[in-house]
């Protein structure tokens, strides 16, 4: 299958796998969702689709789970500021399930070990800075393992990619908020998990494309 074709094929499934995302940003969501809510996250579902696409066939899975739970998590936090325990933890179990997996399949032992490593990295740096600092929130914290597990499994070049862009995504983010008048300086803490997600999609598609 050639390479526009995958994304193609990608971004339908992602776009079909949505409905499971607004599902769950549904029943998540305290306030009442509304329609922007939905397009931005079938949007989102279907490019991340497409990206996963590309993979390696050994993280389509945890490609999947990210669609399924880590759009909506994202969505939520920009939506309330709050990344819910009701999706970072059974992220973090499905991801390590499908990793281990992988690995097992593979016989692939470094593979897992890095896996591991990735998540304690992110998740390591993460919470030293939300004990120091009270940021980023508690939500963005336990996110971080599941996305460093994932980055990890390719690669320290990888993961250390995916940590340093996203926090150029959320400058990027949070300058785009400021102009839109979205947020405020004086709002304190702006949503972490969308760029986090953001930078770990591209960081993997990257490495998937260059070999």
């Amino acid at each position: 299958m050639n390479l526009d074709l995958r994304f193609a094929v990608g971004f339908a499934l992602g776009g079909g796998l949505a409905t499971v995302s607004v599902l769950l940003f549904r029943v998540t969501l305290k306030m009442a969702p509304k329609r922007p809510h939905y397009i931005a996250i079938v949007t989102a579902a279907a490019v991340v689709g497409a990206a996963v696409a590309v993979w390696p066939p050994s993280l389509i899975a945890a490609g999947v789970l990210l669609v399924m739970l880590g759009v909506p998590a994202a969505a939520v936090d920009v939506v309330e500021h709050r990344v819910p325990d009701r999706l970072t933890a059974p992220l973090a179990a499905g991801m390590t399930a499908t990793l281990v997996t992988a690995a097992l399949i593979a016989g692939s032992a470094t593979s897992l070990t890095m896996a591991l490593a990735g998540a304690a990295v992110w998740g390591g740096v993460l919470l030293v800075s939300f004990l120091f600092t009270g940021d980023p929130g508690p939500g963005d914290v336990k996110l971080a393992p599941s996305l460093g597990m994932l980055l990890g499994s390719l690669g320290w070049q990888w993961l250390l990619t995916g940590i340093v862009a996203s926090y150029l995504l959320a400058a990027l983010f949070a300058g785009l908020g400021l102009l839109a008048k979205r947020w405020s300086l004086r709002d304190g803490r702006l949503p972490l998990a969308p760029p986090m997600l953001a930078a770990t999609v591209l960081s993997a598609t990257i490495a998937a494309l260059s070999g």
